[in-house]
């Protein structure tokens, strides 16, 4: 349970984070160099570590303000 309730945090930060620098889902994954429907999975379910630490780093920001409110 603890797991869906951090997952729900990272998606909905990633998808703060879009709109905060303007981006459509199918724009930030032809950027990040994946698919529309990938970025879409992230919302939705937890992303793997190692795709958070590519995220951060894409973004500016440290892991742990994935899970920050």
């Amino acid at each position: 349970m603890a797991e869906l309730v951090q997952g729900k945090k990272v998606g909905a930060k990633l998808k703060k984070l879009l709109k905060e620098r303007n981006l459509t889902q199918e724009e930030f994954a032809y950027k990040f160099g994946t698919t529309a429907r990938t970025v879409r999975r992230w919302i939705k379910d937890f992303p793997n570590l190692a795709t958070l630490e590519q995220l951060a780093e894409f973004f500016g920001i440290s892991i742990k303000d994935f899970f920050d409110e």
